[in-house]
C-alpha cells in the first residue's frame, strides 16, 4: 500500500469511528404547519398535500416530542391557500434533517465509511493497476453521490475524503497507464439551513391553535368537530390552562358550536323546502318556477353569510337537474298539444274497435280457461273481430302511436284466431286444438291490455316519470 492510499484509509477510520450517540427511540418528528396569519400548528408527523388540500394530524392538550404516550390527534383538513407554504417548506426541510441528524445520520455515515474502508482495503491487496482504478472509481461515485441523498449530511468530510481520493485516483491513473481523461467535479450539496426548533407548546398554546384552524377550515363538519375537540381538552383535568382563559375560550367555543349548529338548521330548511318548491314547479314543467328556486337559493345563501358553500352547491346541481326536467317536460307537453287533435282522431276512430275487444274479454278467457263457448256467440264474436281488422287496416295512425297501434292489431288477430281455433276443436273434438285456442287467447289478452296501456300513456298530458 502506498502512502497516499494508507493516509486515505486511516482518515476513513477515523471518520467512522467519530461517531455520535444514537437515540435507542426514535420519537416522532413535530412539523409546524404555517397559516398565513403567522399560527405555526403543529402537525404530528409530516402533513400530506393532495391537490388543493393538506392533511395532517394536530395534537391536542398536552404534548412533549420526547412523550411516550400517544397525544390525542385530531385530522385537520384544510384548504392549501389558508398555508405560507415558504415558512412551511422551510420549516419542515430543517426538521426532516434534525430529525435524521438525531436518529440514523451517524449510523448511515459509519455504514459509508465502512464501505469505503472495504474498498480501500482491497485496493491495497489489489496487484493489477486498472482493477485498482476501477475500484478506486466505485469508490469515488458512492462518496459523491452520498451527500445528495442524505440530506447533506457530513457534506464537508466527504469532500474532504473525496479530494484525496481524487488526488490516489490521478496516480493510478497513471500507473495504469491512461494519458487522457476527464476531470470529475465534486457537485456541493450543503444541508438544509438550520431553523431554531420551536418548543412545545403549553396546552392553552395548543388549543388556541386548533383554534386558529377551525378559523381557515372551509368544511362546517371539520370546524365543527375541531371546536368540540377544544371544549373537550379544556375539560379534561390533564390540560392545564390558566383558569380565566380556558372559562372564556370554553364559553366563545360553545357559542360557535350553537352558531354552526344554528346554520347547519337553516341550510337544511333552504336545502328542504327549495328542493320540494323545484320539484313541484318541475313536475308543473314550469321553467320560470325552477329557476326562481335556484334564484331564492342563492339570495337566502347570500343573507346566511355563504358559509355552507358544499351544500349549497350541492343544491344547486340538483335544481338544475330539476331545471332540466322542467325544459324537457315543457318540451314534450308542447309538442303533444300540437298533436293532440291527431289523437283524439284515432282514439275516436278505433273506439268500435276497443270496444268490441272490451266486451270480448270475457269470452277470451273461457277459450283460454278451457272452460266451454256457445257456438253462436263464437260466431257472432268472429264477425265482429274480422270488422274490427278491417277497420284497424284503415285507420290513420299517428307516428307516435305506431306500436302501440301494431299492438292492438295483433291482439285482435290472435283473439279471431283464438274464435276460430277453438270452433274447430268443438267440431273435431280435439283437445290440442283447444289448447292451440287457449294460447292464442291469452296472447291477445295480453297484447291488448298493453296496448291500452301504452296509447293512454301517448294521448294523456305527459308527466314527469
Amino acid at each position: 500500500m502506498d502512502n497516499k492510499c494508507a493516509w486515505l484509509f486511516a482518515l476513513v477510520l477515523a471518520a467512522a469511528a467519530r461517531l455520535l450517540a444514537v437515540e435507542s427511540e426514535q420519537g416522532v418528528t413535530l412539523f409546524r404547519v404555517f397559516l398565513n396569519d403567522g399560527t405555526a400548528v403543529v402537525s404530528y408527523g409530516e402533513y400530506a398535500r393532495v391537490g388543493d388540500r393538506v392533511v395532517f394530524s394536530m395534537p391536542m392538550g398536552s404534548l412533549s416530542a420526547s412523550a411516550s404516550a400517544l397525544p390525542s390527534l385530531h385530522v385537520v383538513n384544510i384548504p392549501a391557500t389558508a398555508v405560507d407554504w415558504s415558512a412551511t417548506s422551510r420549516y419542515t426541510e430543517s426538521a426532516r434533517f434534525a430529525h435524521y441528524v438525531a436518529t440514523t445520520a451517524e449510523a448511515d455515515y459509519a455504514a459509508l465509511t465502512g464501505e469505503v474502508a472495504s474498498v480501500l482495503n482491497s485496493i491495497a491487496f489489489t496487484k493489477d493497476p486498472r482493477a485498482r482504478l476501477n475500484l478506486a472509481l466505485q469508490a469515488r461515485q458512492r462518496l459523491a453521490s452520498w451527500p445528495r441523498d442524505h440530506y447533506g449530511y457530513r457534506a464537508d468530510d466527504v469532500r474532504q475524503v473525496l479530494g484525496l481520493l481524487d488526488e490516489t485516483i490521478s496516480a493510478m491513473r497513471a500507473a495504469a497507464g491512461e494519458t487522457a481523461f476527464s476531470l470529475e467535479l465534486i457537485a456541493d450539496f450543503e444541508p438544509p439551513k438550520p431553523l431554531p426548533m420551536l418548543a412545545d407548546r403549553t396546552p392553552a398554546e395548543s388549543l388556541e391553535q386548533a383554534l386558529a384552524v377551525a378559523k381557515v377550515s372551509d368544511v362546517a363538519a371539520d370546524r365543527e368537530s375541531l371546536l368540540r375537540s377544544v371544549v373537550a381538552a379544556i375539560d379534561d383535568p390533564g390540560n392545564a390552562a390558566p383558569k380565566t382563559w380556558s372559562k372564556s375560550t370554553r364559553r366563545w367555543a360553545v357559542w360557535m358550536i350553537g352558531e354552526e349548529t344554528r346554520t347547519d338548521k337553516l341550510y337544511a330548511q333552504l336545502t328542504s323546502s327549495m328542493l320540494k318548491r323545484s320539484t313541484d314547479a318541475a313536475a308543473a314543467a314550469d321553467v320560470r318556477g325552477v329557476e326562481k328556486a335556484i334564484d331564492a337559493v342563492q339570495r337566502r345563501d347570500a343573507e346566511l353569510g355563504g358559509h355552507r358553500p358544499d351544500a349549497v352547491n350541492a343544491l344547486l346541481g340538483q335544481l338544475h337537474v330539476q331545471l332540466d326536467a322542467a325544459r324537457n317536460l315543457r318540451l314534450v307537453r308542447d309538442r303533444w298539444r300540437e298533436r293532440v287533435s291527431s289523437f283524439q282522431a284515432y282514439r275516436r276512430a278505433i273506439g268500435p274497435v276497443m270496444a268490441t275487444m272490451d266486451r270480448a274479454q270475457e269470452k277470451l278467457d273461457d277459450i283460454k280457461r278451457l272452460a266451454g263457448s256457445e257456438a253462436g256467440d263464437l260466431l257472432s264474436l268472429s264477425d265482429r273481430l274480422t270488422d274490427s281488422a278491417r277497420m284497424l287496416g284503415a285507420v290513420t295512425v299517428p307516428d307516435e302511436l305506431k306500436t302501440a297501434h301494431s299492438l292492438l292489431v295483433s291482439a285482435v288477430n290472435l283473439a279471431d284466431t283464438a274464435v276460430k281455433t277453438r270452433r274447430q276443436a268443438v267440431s273435431s273434438g280435439e283437445l290440442k286444438s283447444a289448447w292451440d285456442a287457449s294460447s292464442a287467447a291469452a296472447g291477445s289478452m295480453n297484447l291488448f291490455v298493453k296496448a291500452r296501456e301504452d296509447m293512454e300513456a301517448i294521448v294523456e298530458l305527459p308527466h314527469v316519470r
